[in-house]
């Protein structure tokens, strides 16, 4: 198990057996197959490409304390496709990223900051896609979770920071992704963890905010004390987050609906042979797009002046 590159320069974790773990899957790039996925999931079109990048630009020439790059065509593709190329949906999406980093960035920061998060294992991804080619991420939030090493901000920001390097793959942006909490071994001393407010931003950081779908929340292994949980998540629920959310007991057959059987590692029901993520190599990964971050994603919202003229 070693970290690589490979002939395009993208670097990847060689799992052996033929698996690996890779954050930019450039897997049918801008071929037809991709073109035509692309139009059926996320209404996705020259015309309405071109039509939704004029729009973004008005909304934001509006908005003069909102700064995106000023070669910010990618930056915007990113939110329309989040969006289905709905531009005020678009422009809502981004306000609202931008607001939440302004007032918390504390969720928004380096995987280097995060290092040992990932290290521990707390997130991670599964290194095969879903059968709509939806990115599986992990995140350990039962007994796995020690919260004297990680708190739940850091936790949640290392989700963020996946998605965040995931907005880099255009694979991620059609497919979107799903997010599998196994909360086996919750305890007490992980709900003293999650305040009104820490639950609150999760909640609004899924739903909200992000720059790639998110396309269900999946909870594994609940049980009593999930439940005692989720009475305090219930409420801040959106009619919306609540259609997302789905839970499953220690019964975990009914995941295999959402994700295919055949990717799922053995502990989660499924028939994976892939070899488990070192948690080390998976920090390593992460910190290789750090420069990406820190200079083209990281530095863009309501902390600059508008670089797009009106």
């Amino acid at each position: 198990m070693s970290l690589k590159v490979n002939e395009e320069n993208i670097p990847y974790i060689d799992l052996g057996g033929g698996y690996k773990v890779c954050l930019q899957d450039a897997a049918c790039a801008h071929g037809e197959d991709f073109e035509k996925k692309a139009r059926l999931k996320i209404n996705e079109t020259p015309e309405n490409l071109k039509r939704g990048l004029e729009e973004m630009r008005r909304l934001i020439a509006a908005d003069p304390e909102l700064c995106v790059p000023s070669d910010g065509d990618w930056y915007l593709k990113l939110y329309l496709r989040a969006a289905h190329y709905d531009a005020q949906e678009a422009c809502s999406i981004l306000q609202a990223n931008s607001k939440l980093k302004l007032k918390n960035p504390e969720y928004f920061t380096s995987s280097a900051t995060l290092k040992h998060v990932f290290e521990e294992g707390m997130v991670w991804i599964l290194p095969e896609r879903n059968h709509d080619g939806s990115v599986i991420i992990v995140i350990e939030s039962g007994s796995r979770w020690n919260p004297a090493k990680v708190s739940i901000v850091e936790l949640n920001a290392a989700v963020n920071a996946v998605i965040a390097v995931l907005a880099s793959s255009e694979e991620a942006q059609l497919h979107g992704c799903i997010l599998l909490f196994d909360v086996e071994g919750l305890s007490m001393s992980h709900i003293m963890q999650c305040t009104p407010k820490s639950t609150g931003i999760m909640l609004t950081l899924i739903e909200k905010c992000s720059p790639i779908r998110i396309l269900t929340t999946q909870t594994i292994n609940t049980g009593l004390i999930y439940n005692f949980l989720f009475a305090i998540i219930k409420p801040l629920q959106t009619k919306r987050m609540r259609e997302m959310s789905i839970l499953h007991g220690k019964n975990l057959a009914p995941l295999g609906k959402y994700i295919s059987p055949e990717i799922l590692p053995a502990r989660f029901g499924g028939t994976s042979k892939a070899p488990l993520c070192e948690g080390r190599l998976f920090a390593e990964l992460m910190m290789l797009y750090d420069p990406w971050m820190e200079k083209s994603f990281l530095p863009y919202g309501y902390t600059r002046k508008n670089s797009i003229s009106s």
